[in-house]
């Protein structure tokens, strides 16, 4: 069973996922796009000497607020090729997965879909208004801020609908937990992965 979580930065798909873990009696291995940028070389992710061959943080402003692009080079790009591999091998395994994910394209969603076609994949999105969002990429120091000002109008616009929706705005971290436990255990065939 796979849970994918996408949503912006800053939405709370960690806390959640971690809370999914506590909360539940199955075993689930955590996964997602910050797994990778940790498996890289930090000169490659941001701002670091070599972060236009991976992934590289771009500045700008909207609406005088700062506003933060991820672009990705040659080996970013071949790092995100490889993740829904990797995830694919996870679930032949036999392994319960949470996905962690910022999806900005349908085309990399597809790339989840055709990896994981035949799998128990529940596709749920992790809202947040975006001040929430600015509001806790200041808090975290771990957060270049801009990055979920950039992500908001583009992470959630996929052609497939989700499952499941869940917003952390006001719903604290366990009550969404226990809200997609609550889910998987009465829709135990999920369908955006499969139409």
């Amino acid at each position: 069973m796979i849970l994918f979580l996408n949503g912006c930065s800053s939405s709370g798909k960690s806390t959640l996922a971690k809370a999914i873990q506590h909360l539940s009696d199955t075993p689930w291995l955590l996964l997602g796009i910050d797994t990778f940028f940790h498996m890289m070389p930090s000169k490659y992710v941001g701002f670091g000497e070599k972060a236009d061959e991976g992934y590289r943080f771009v500045p700008s402003q909207d609406k005088g607020e700062p506003m933060m692009r991820v672009e990705s080079g040659v080996f970013g790009k071949a790092v995100t090729h490889s993740i829904p591999k990797v995830i694919q091998t996870l679930a032949k395994d036999a392994h319960n997965l949470i996905v962690d994910e910022v999806l900005f394209s349908d085309g990399e969603l597809e790339a989840y879909v055709q990896a994981l076609t035949g799998y128990t994949v529940y596709f749920i999105g992790v809202m947040c208004d975006l001040k929430t969002l600015q509001e806790r990429e200041i808090l975290r120091e771990d957060r270049a801020l801009g990055l979920a000002r950039d992500q908001f109008a583009h992470v959630h616009n996929r052609k497939r609908p989700y499952d499941l929706t869940v917003d952390t705005t006001h719903t604290s971290p366990f009550g969404c937990a226990e809200k997609i436990l609550s889910f998987i255990k009465i829709m135990p065939h999920p369908q955006s992965f499969s139409s």
